[in-house]
């Protein structure tokens, strides 16, 4: 059967119980699901507003449904070691020069596990970043669609910015691809 607008609570209380065992608690009344993460990061970008800033390079899907309401997107360099995450200076750098040309950046989309580049961000790195969007007042939004996926546990500890700014960040996640039947509520935010 359908799920309602936004998922059904059996839903809703399973995609809690999946952050949960990632040690990030939050509640079904502040979840939504979707029939993919690109529903919930334009129903996101409408209702939050202003410009948006993606590290370069990113995920192909994330900048045309910013365009597709209008709004600017503006694509911020990515550190050597890795991608997915801005560089902390160039996002200050960034959020300076598209204010002082009358701009309204609010709200930076990340990936932790990068698919671009298939690489994960230090610890360290996504510290200062979130540091840095935080202290410029953005709302982050953390793509961690494949988070789940393999990645070398030597190489680097996988860490959500939901850790460090838990008020400050809308986690999204999808079950997309050929798993599931187009439609099905399968994204979660």
């Amino acid at each position: 059967g359908g799920e309602p607008t936004g998922g059904g609570p059996a839903l809703l209380e399973a995609g809690c119980g999946y952050w949960a065992r990632r040690g990030l608690t939050t509640t079904p009344e502040h979840a939504v699901a979707a029939p993919g993460a690109p529903a919930v990061l334009l129903a996101l970008t409408a209702a939050l507003g202003g410009d948006v800033l993606v590290p370069r390079p990113c995920a192909a899907w994330w900048a045309p449904y910013a365009r597709l309401l209008g709004r600017p997107v503006f694509h911020v360099p990515t550190p050597a070691e890795c991608g997915g995450v801005p560089d902390p200076y160039a996002l200050l750098e960034t959020v300076r020069r598209v204010r002082a040309e009358g701009g309204d950046p609010r709200l930076l989309v990340l990936s932790v596990a990068d698919d671009p580049t298939a690489t994960v961000v230090p610890p360290e790195l996504l510290h200062e970043t979130v540091e840095a969007a935080e202290g410029e007042g953005l709302h982050l939004v953390s793509d961690e669609t494949w988070r789940d996926t393999l990645h070398d546990p030597h190489d680097t500890v996988l860490l959500s910015p939901a850790e460090m700014l838990p008020e400050g960040v809308t986690v999204v996640t999808d079950l997309a691809g050929a798993l599931l039947p187009p439609g099905w509520p399968a994204a979660l935010a």
